[in-house]
């Protein structure tokens, strides 16, 4: 790692090498130089000089390091031109590079090439984000941790003459022992008080272990049934005191997907920190170059899917990209298996906290890729009040996608009930570029059937039901959607609901109209209701503040909305002032948040108006915070953590006067601090996969190395890292290398060795050289040439973090010295 300082060191010693440009020949000779792309160096590569000019360089070596960056038809086209041109020391001119679309620029002044690639001559790279997902590694961390997060809130209310007050502190705490492959346990406790009232309530507490390889998550205590989605047929979900058991890909192996691939392209013109997020979770952030990506199995869920991508380029431009494109989540990759089995009693949360009931169940579901087009599951439950069975398929065709469940339940005292359902997506006339589905159809036949057999007052229920829903995109500024429902239960009621809306874009205006209509048996007249509707929304990115306004003609609704985001950044702050107008009611909110190392707090007043009886105007203001504080191994650090994995990290006593920032960004941004009195705090994003962190000590002492800038880790579900901040071996040393005559030993890389560790340096002209991360004691030094004997160096103890160590002569090995040179 290079600090500030060391920067400034480095291109001194960049500025001693360019005054060898000077004194070479005046015809062409060759030399390596390094090469970077957008600031960093990928490599070096051998370039012809011409006096003190580059005008060629080595197609072998350049191809080697920009690889896949530059499209197989450059690389092709640039060896035929050199046999077209009889060139047989595969060297290529600059120019002919440049005709290609890839630029390279000599600097003399850090002799370094830098290369710049057009979009027309980028490569294609794979991101892939599914079945190539390397198996999890855990990163080291502590045998035991412990994170409890904080909630407090206090608020009061008034209207007229009457008076409440509420407060409430929420301790959520999580322990781990043994690490990624230990034991964890998560708890929940509330304390409310109202008014004069105080209620300690207990929440979920469950206990963990995680196999991510298996995949499988063993769960204890407080569970979740996890069957309310359209992968366990017509189950419902339950909460359960008691044990489960799932397959749980979403959680143990977040960067492997389970169904058929999905893609997206990507193209960046020049190097950007770049963010992709599906539905609203963050699956990548990070550094990537200019290039073209391939997108590859991003992970989608049912519906429709915003593919959101933040990019924030290098030049300071920022750019936000919406993909879109429909996944059937339904279908599993061929031989894949999707499991789950919970059993325990059912529960509720009650006044009281977490409330058992007098049942029990046994719930569980299997499915299985038979093909990449075909899946098939059953689901399952046995419960104290009767049963459920039931059946999955999906199948995936060009036409689209078919989904189809049938369940029987049995329950004490009522015939043996059934429901089938069906639903077809596709995309057909009038769908986006994009092939997002557009049209969804469904259609849903229960007798007598019940989801819940551990219910005992559970009802049967009996009825036919079908959903349809069609949106034709004209262009960029035009679309329609038609939508409809019929329903009718076995008592005969029936219910037509439908709705047809046009859309009109243009800029920062929406503008809509529509008719809707709807047949019950309440009115023995149909109801025919004709809307529009206007949205306006302008966002400022320089300073991140949004301004909105909406209406409906439905009740006369309208929104007048000003926000500024908060993030989770070190000294952000947020707002919104929001007010809201329809026939029966109106009302008014303002909230502002700022975020600090150690806390975040929110402020929030609101004032509603009933407009339909003469009722006073109500009114409430509330005060919110947050904190966390995590151990590890003994290791206390105090932020703003929220439950998952997590790292805390101390300063090492050499920096006993300094601050470091975790999580720092390209704006000097941070997400959390450390000192030397209390240790820093920080959440680490997703389990079982690798986080990448970036840390800064902005006022490191000249030359000081605290390690490095950059760290990866891959955490378990609730495991914590511990971080040491700098260390002994924080000195930047300086000499000069000559021979026994006390010429230079010039232009050779060499090594400072000790029993630990070997730190690479390199000289210049003159023989200087800097070597970084050393400490007190013992090295020794040698060179790329077997000419010199290894020398052996002290580092003393020092008070400053840069040594000098003036001038070490290293002696000629007899056998391999040549006096001359």
């Amino acid at each position: 790692m290079i600090t500030g300082a060391s920067r400034q060191f480095t291109l001194k010693f960049l500025w001693v090498l360019r005054l060898l440009l000077a004194s070479y020949y005046a015809s062409a000779t060759t030399f390596s130089l390094p090469l970077d792309i957008d600031g960093l160096e990928v490599g070096t590569v051998p370039v012809s000089l011409d006096g003190s000019d580059v005008n060629a360089v080595s197609l072998p070596a350049l191809k080697a390091l920009l690889g896949t960056r530059v499209a197989d038809s450059v690389w092709q086209a640039l060896l035929v031109t050199n046999v077209e041109n009889n060139v047989t020391d595969a060297m290529v001119p600059l120019t002919t590079l440049a005709e290609q679309g890839v630029n390279l620029i000599f600097s003399p002044a850090t002799l370094t090439m830098t290369a710049d690639i057009s979009s027309e001559a980028f490569g294609q790279s794979d991101v892939d984000f599914g079945e190539g997902f390397d198996p999890f590694i855990p990163s080291e961390s502590g045998t035991f941790s412990w994170l409890n997060s904080i909630n407090v809130t206090h608020s009061q209310s008034w209207q007229s003459n009457s008076k409440d007050s509420f407060s409430s502190a929420d301790w959520l705490a999580q322990m781990n022992f043994g690490g990624a492959s230990g034991i964890n346990i998560t708890t929940a406790n509330y304390l409310e008080v109202p008014d004069n009232d105080a209620n300690v309530l207990r929440g979920e507490w469950t206990a963990f272990y995680d196999n991510p390889k298996a995949p499988f998550r063993l769960s204890m205590g407080d569970v979740e049934s996890g069957l309310g989605s359209g992968l366990a047929g017509h189950l419902s979900s339950v909460s359960l005191g008691g044990l489960s058991i799932k397959s749980d890909y979403a959680e143990l192996q977040p960067e492997r997907i389970i169904g058929p691939n999905n893609n997206q392209e990507l193209i960046l013109n020049e190097s950007a920190e770049i963010e992709i997020s599906v539905n609203g979770q963050v699956i990548f952030s990070g550094h990537q170059e200019a290039g073209r990506f391939n997108l590859t199995n991003l992970p989608m869920t049912n519906g429709a899917n915003d593919i959101i991508v933040n990019v924030s380029y290098l030049s300071g431009k920022t750019e936000r990209l919406v993909f879109s494109q429909f996944y059937n989540s339904n279908l599993l990759n061929e031989d894949m298996l999707n499991y789950g089995l919970t059993v325990g009693v059912p529960s509720i949360f009650s006044d009281q906290g977490i409330e058992y009931l007098d049942t029990w169940t046994v719930a569980g579901f299997a499915e299985y890729g038979m093909s990449s087009w075909l899946t098939l599951g059953c689901n399952s439950a046995v419960a104290k009040y009767g049963q459920v069975l039931g059946t999955t398929a999906t199948i995936g065709t060009d036409w689209g996608n078919l989904s189809g469940r049938f369940s029987l339940s049995n329950l004490e005292n009522t015939d043996v009930g059934n429901i089938l359902s069906f639903t077809f997506e596709s995309s057909v006339l009038g769908a986006a570029d994009n092939q997002m589905p557009n049209l969804r159809l469904s259609a849903d036949f229960s007798n007598s059937f019940t989801s819940t057999p551990w219910d005992a007052e559970a009802l049967a229920t009996s009825y036919d039901r079908y959903l349809a829903n069609y949106v034709w995109i004209f262009n960029d500024q035009w679309d329609a959607t038609l939508s409809g429902s019929y329903y009718k239960d076995r008592q005969y009621a029936e219910q037509t609901n439908a709705t047809l809306m046009l859309n009109w874009k243009t800029g920062n205006w929406n503008l809509g109209s529509g008719v809707t209509y709807q047949d019950t048996e309440a009115h023995s007249d149909a109801e025919i209701a004709y809307f529009l509707t206007f949205d306006w929304r302008r966002t400022n990115i320089d300073n991140g503040i949004n301004l909105s306004a909406n209406y409906n003609s439905n009740n006369n609704y309208s929104r007048l909305e000003l926000n500024r985001t908060g993030n989770d950044s070190v000294g952000s702050v947020g707002y919104r002032a929001q007010a809201e107008y329809e026939d029966d009611r109106e009302g008014q909110n303002v909230q502002l948040n700022y975020t600090a190392n150690r806390m975040r707090l929110q402020a929030e007043v609101e004032r509603n108006q009933m407009r339909n009886n003469d009722s006073d105007a109500s009114y409430s203001a509330s005060i919110r915070g947050h904190t966390a504080i995590g151990l590890v191994d003994g290791k206390l650090g105090w932020g703003r953590a929220i439950e998952g994995p997590f790292i805390v990290t101390h300063l090492h006593p050499s920096l006993s006067e300094q601050e470091a920032q975790l999580g720092t960004g390209q704006q000097g941004d941070y997400k959390a601090a450390a000192n030397a009195m209390i240790g820093g705090l920080l959440s680490l994003e997703v389990a079982y996969a690798s986080n990448t962190i970036d840390l800064n000590v902005p006022n490191a002492p000249v030359g000081y190395d605290w390690g490095e800038s950059r760290i990866t880790i891959s955490p378990g579900a609730a495991t914590g890292h511990f971080i040491m901040i700098g260390s002994d071996r924080s000195y930047t040393a300086k000499g000069v290398l000559k021979d026994a005559l006390g010429k230079p030993i010039a232009y050779l890389q060499g090594k400072f060795i000790d029993d630990t560790s070997k730190l690479s340096f390199f000289t210049n002209k003159s023989g200087r050289f800097y070597v970084q991360g050393v400490g007190p004691g013992k090295y020794t030094v040698t060179v790329a040439d077997d000419r010199y004997k290894p020398l052996s160096v002290v580092i003393k103890q020092v008070d400053g973090h840069l040594i000098e160590l003036g001038t070490l002569n290293m002696k000629c090995i007899k056998e391999n010295c040549d006096e001359n040179l």
